[in-house]
């Protein structure tokens, strides 16, 4: 089996990264890279980040299982994969759509099951993209929590992962828009035949749903920026 820094070496030139290049996209030193390349450093807790930024299996970059590419992402690195305003002879590339999501706003996140192509999407009105751990649909997308209805679980700033694919179940974090037309947070709880929308803090009202809200989607994960 390779070793931890073999693979890193093998995900980093596999995907035309520089030393330095994928330490930039990481948020380390070039200097770390070398000495995980090398093999003087033995474990990193930004394995993860680094196999997002080359595009390859997480749970391979950090065990040796599996394959370096999985069903989850591939080497597919196409113009409509670079940073949004960046030429296309950019060095600098995003790992395949299929290991991030958009971050979209409220207002998107309102309308996103209306388009009638889910790949249709102007990517420069995206904020920003989000990587992936786990497989979701191509319809997923990220929300920023706004708020504190869903304290303690979700704080302000969190970064929450939605699929709209995922069955609304009982107790399932889930996006939806209200009569109103606006865009809520809230866990989906089933009394009966009743389904409700019920923030996790104790001072906001319980939601009834009827059939005039829409279930956008569940979240999935969370993520965290600092």
């Amino acid at each position: 089996m390779m070793k931890l820094s073999d693979r890193i070496q093998t995900s980093r030139k596999n995907a035309g990264f520089t030393q330095k290049e994928l330490a930039d996209r990481v948020g380390i030193s070039q200097t770390a890279i070398h000495k995980l390349e090398c093999g003087r450093s033995r474990s990193s807790r930004r394995t993860v980040a680094i196999a997002i930024a080359c595009g390859i299996d997480p749970i391979w970059l950090e065990t040796g299982r599996g394959d370096m590419i999985s069903g989850m992402v591939n080497t597919s690195f196409r113009s409509e994969n670079m940073r949004v305003g960046e030429p296309d002879d950019s060095p600098y590339l995003l790992p395949p759509r299929s290991s991030r999501a958009p971050l979209v706003s409220w207002e998107q996140a309102a309308v996103w099951l209306d388009r009638e192509d889910v790949n249709a999407f102007d990517h420069s009105e995206v904020e920003s993209w989000v990587p992936l751990t786990r497989r979701v649909s191509k319809q997923a997308f990220a929300l920023r929590v706004s708020g504190d209805s869903m304290e303690n679980e979700f704080s302000e700033g969190d970064i929450i992962i939605v699929d709209p694919s995922v069955a609304p179940e009982h107790k399932r974090f889930v996006i939806a828009c209200t009569e109103e037309g606006r865009t809520t947070f809230k866990q989906l709880m089933l009394d009966g035949g009743q389904k409700y929308l019920k923030p996790l803090n104790p001072r906001y009202p319980l939601i009834e749903v009827t059939s005039a809200i829409k279930i956008i989607g569940v979240v999935v994960s969370k993520y965290k920026e600092y």
